[in-house]
């Protein structure tokens, strides 16, 4: 199994921190976040080769990927920062990638349960499942809203506007896909929550896993940079 980490953006919103260091390589209490969601895909027994795609600085997170070989290869892609589904299809096609995948956002820091997504995705037999936790109603604007049946997500709506809530399950930027359905990821600049996910809820071949974890944190702003700082600063200190 491959796991792939989407790692394109240009870290705009996280500048001027990153005109001088791409946000992969962001320190987190002395790690850089890029080593976190590696070391939890290697959790999962079953994954024997990682693709990160980048969009910016590729030689620089090449160069640091030579240098901290682990016991799988991983390997930097360079991607045409075309959103999720964009950069995704681009990976799936330049690699020839023909087995289940395990996608993994590349500034979400978690120590999700890897496995328990695997195994779930194999027990179901589906095209597509994803990771979901229970995230306070506020925050659910600027992240997702899924609605279940059982476990058959019926529909998915990214960055819903107010009282359009289906439910508090959000997805985390974790998912499993089956190469089934690598023909529906369009060639083409968008996003898997916006065109690729909702279609899957609507034809019934979208399966939801509800997460194990202790944490999750996208730290895609400054903000959210130093809480994840101090976060993980405090748990290595207990």
């Amino acid at each position: 199994m491959k796991a792939i980490i989407l790692a394109g953006g240009a870290g705009t919103r996280m500048r001027p921190l990153t005109y001088a260091v791409p946000k992969p390589l962001f320190p987190v209490a002395g790690k850089p976040l890029l080593d976190y969601v590696i070391d939890n895909l290697l959790l999962c027994r079953q994954i024997n080769e990682i693709y990160v795609g980048v969009s910016h600085r590729r030689e620089v997170i090449e160069n640091y990927l030579h240098h901290t070989p682990r016991k799988v290869p991983v390997h930097a892609i360079n991607t045409l920062s075309w959103e999720t589904a964009g950069d995704l299809k681009t990976i799936l096609f330049e690699k020839e990638v023909g087995e289940p995948v395990v996608v993994a956002y590349g500034d979400n820091l978690t120590d999700l349960d890897v496995n328990g997504l695997v195994s779930f995705h194999e027990k179901n037999n589906s095209l597509a499942t994803l990771s979901l936790i229970k995230v306070p109603k506020q925050d659910l604007q600027r992240l997702s809203s899924v609605k279940l049946d059982g476990d058959k997500v019926v529909d998915f709506i990214e960055k819903p506007a107010a009282g359009k809530e289906f439910s508090d399950y959000s997805s985390v930027g974790c998912y499993c896909l089956d190469p089934k359905m690598f023909d529906c990821i369009p060639f083409k600049k968008t996003k898997m929550e916006f065109d690729v996910f909702p279609r899957l809820a609507k034809e019934n071949k979208l399966f939801g896993w509800k997460a194990k974890q202790s944490y999750w944190m996208d730290v895609g702003t400054i903000d959210a940079y130093k809480q994840a700082e101090k976060f993980m600063a405090d748990k290595e200190s207990n």
